[in-house]
């Protein structure tokens, strides 16, 4: 909590000195009466009245540094921040290193968004008032705010430590653990301060959920995602979530999730639709095209892996180049995406009235989101149609339930005609080879300072350990119970492999899938659990494993794709809606259709027989990166090109339609 420190009844050192002249003596003592009665009224809410009598105590005491700060308390509270700091600076020339000076000084520094100076208040309030527990939560929420993470946590904790019951130190705590991938701790102090603060639970069963999302336990995230909407039914992130992680659940039918999205835009976006389309872009089929990509994603993230090459590769006399940042953190990869674009804008404090204005001054003629139902997405930009032509691609695969979206960018094995239709708002529109195009080999190992040859990539694990080893590199998220109840199937049909778990966090998480397992009569002894890894780390313990398991519904894509440059094949199982088919898509571009199964049997069998067949397994890993770089997958221009050319025939029906 960032509480305003508002009186100290402690005496000053200045207090203390010149004790023997009776008259000073008695003017302070005027003063300190005039401050209470002050602080009776501010009290009150007669704030103008009792910064009269701090105005006076000070007539009476010019050097009194108590009434100072209680004057800059008073201004404060009345919005004159500029005036209120003056009085808490004039606290500290009288009395240097006055605790409640300097914490409420950091207070107005961190409401101003100024951290760093929040910070330095804040940290010196916590040394002159070590027992202030408030302190410790200011110096705590502005560290956060300077990314010194860690430190925050400990402020935090040095606040619980002098106040356990102090609610809003665990409110801050938790919700920072959550951020910072911590789950169960933060779970656990969410759980405690939620009944303590109900005029908060929306925000802390919305953490919570959040927190069972990073430790796989989707059911009872949805549960409390599920109790926040009652409570906060007007909020869309509430239900954009639950929509989402639908997606995780092999239980829900196709038509339940495009239910549940087409819900979703109706409640919160439709009175966004606008009721007359007008243009002034010109409706001609061949001139050059004005083409924008909105996302929260031009940073250290999967999605940015996909777009660079479509940004190196478009053809500029064609096309020109606009990225929509909608994120305001920016790194190394932020920078070199801005490279490859004509035209840059961060929009992330932006609205999308003047996202829409801006983007009808530049012309845009197709408008392309990458986020769909994911963090950074601006869907209700989309809804206010702000292009002629608008198109979902790459971040979510499914449908957006938008009215205004007109199509959906996919290919043939995820979307095969006749499948999933009539579960999109969206005209499908298909590339030809995959929906997917990866950096190319040379550009990862330039960015992850790899070594050229990984000699673990051509050597198999199996002939080296003398048992299979079988691996998942995908979110807890994706891990349901049917995707760990068949993995332990495969584990009983093979009885000597072993399961590599990776990027699965310790505590609840991991326990979730030891207890599956054990269900399924798996010792805990057969399952390895791989932390989290620098990526270079990453991509040489994905080396050891000898095939890569695809969960389901909802498949891996950026990990698959990793899998498959370390020389690891993967085996899938088709499923019967977009999101559920990515490995298809993979495996189809690599013309490795024998590694994708129909049913869950299959997809035992076609491990069982790999595990069977080493010398088969040596040679299809031996050539699979080589395979990957010479495929669609990563062939850059190619796609650029058929992406292109949907593009075009997207403009070309608008321009027919005008």
């Amino acid at each position: 909590m960032r509480r305003l420190l508002k009186r100290w009844l402690g005496r000053s050192r200045a207090e203390a000195k010149d004790v023997s002249a009776s008259q000073h003596a008695a003017s302070r003592g005027e003063a300190e009466q005039l401050i209470d009665e002050g602080n009776a009224l501010e009290d009150a809410g007669q704030l103008a009245e009792a910064e009269g009598h701090y105005r006076a105590a000070l007539k009476l005491c010019p050097d009194f540094a108590r009434a100072y700060l209680n004057l800059g308390n008073a201004q404060a509270a009345q919005g004159r921040s500029g005036e209120a700091a003056g009085s808490y600076r004039e606290a500290l020339r009288l009395e240097p290193g006055y605790g409640a000076a300097h914490a409420n000084l950091g207070k107005l520094y961190l409401g101003q968004s100024d951290y760093a100076n929040a910070a330095e208040h804040y940290a010196a309030a916590a040394q002159a008032l070590p027992e202030s527990a408030e302190a410790w939560v200011g110096l705590g929420s502005a560290l956060e705010e300077t990314e010194r993470r860690s430190e925050a946590v400990d402020a935090y904790q040095q606040a619980l430590a002098i106040r356990p019951d102090f609610a809003g130190a665990k409110l801050n705590l938790g919700q920072l653990l959550v951020n910072l991938q911590r789950p169960d701790e933060a779970a656990e102090y969410l759980q405690e301060v939620l009944p303590a603060m109900p005029d908060r639970s929306v925000l802390i069963h919305t953490l919570l959920g959040n927190a069972m999302i990073s430790m796989g336990m989707i059911n009872d995230a949805l549960s409390h995602y599920q109790h926040a909407s009652q409570l906060e039914p007007h909020a869309p992130t509430l239900v954009r979530l639950p929509t989402l992680f639908m997606n995780c659940f092999p239980d829900y039918t196709p038509q339940e999730l495009f239910d549940a999205h087409c819900n979703y835009t109706q409640r919160f976006y439709s009175e966004l639709y606008p009721k007359n389309l007008s243009y002034s872009n010109s409706p001609v089929p061949e001139r050059t095209l004005q083409v924008g990509y909105v996302s929260g994603d031009f940073r250290k993230h999967a999605v940015s892996r996909f777009i660079e090459p479509v940004l190196i590769h478009h053809d500029r006399d064609n096309f020109r180049v606009h990225c929509f940042y909608n994120h305001n953190h920016s790194d190394g990869i932020t920078e070199r995406l801005k490279e490859f674009a004509d035209a840059w804008h961060p929009i992330a404090d932006l609205d999308d009235q003047a996202v829409a204005r801006l983007i009808h001054t530049l012309s845009i003629d197709i408008l392309i989101d990458l986020s769909g139902y994911t963090e950074g997405q601006r869907l209700s930009l989309f809804a206010c149609k702000p292009a002629p032509v608008q198109a979902t691609w790459l971040g979510y695969l499914a449908t957006t339930g938008l009215a205004t979206m007109d199509y959906r960018i996919c290919d043939n094995y995820t979307d095969p005609p006749g499948l999933t239709e009539p579960f999109h708002t969206e005209t499908l529109v298909r590339l030809p080879d995959s929906q997917w195009c990866h950096i190319s080999y040379e550009a990862l190992e330039s960015a992850a300072d790899l070594p050229a040859n990984l000699a673990l990539t051509n050597n198999l694990p199996l002939l080296r350990n003398g048992y299979l080893t079988l691996g998942s590199f995908n979110d807890s998220a994706k891990l349901n119970d049917q995707v760990l109840a068949l993995w332990a199937k495969i584990l009983n049909a093979i009885p000597n492999a072993r399961l590599h778990i990776a990027g699965i966090r310790s505590g609840r998480a991991q326990q979730r899938i030891v207890t599956i397992m054990k269900r399924s009569g798996i010792d805990y002894n057969r399952i390895e659990f791989k932390p989290r890894l620098p990526f270079h780390e990453y991509l040489a313990s994905i080396a050891q494993v000898d095939i890569a398991l695809d969960p389901f519904p909802y498949n891996g894509g950026t990990t698959s794709i990793d899998a498959l440059i370390m020389g690891v094949p993967l085996v899938t199982l088709a499923g019967n809606r977009s999101i559920a088919r990515g490995g298809v898509s993979l495996l189809s571009n690599l013309g490795l259709t024998e590694l994708i199964a129909a049913t869950p049997q299959g997809y035992v069998t076609i491990i069982r027989q790999l595990a069977e067949d080493p010398c088969r397994l040596a040679a299809l890993r031996k050539g699979l990166r080589q395979r990957l770089e010479h495929s669609p997958l990563m062939d850059g221009a190619r796609f650029t090109r058929n992406l292109e050319a949907l593009y075009r025939r997207m403009w070309q029906t608008w321009c027919d339609s005008q």
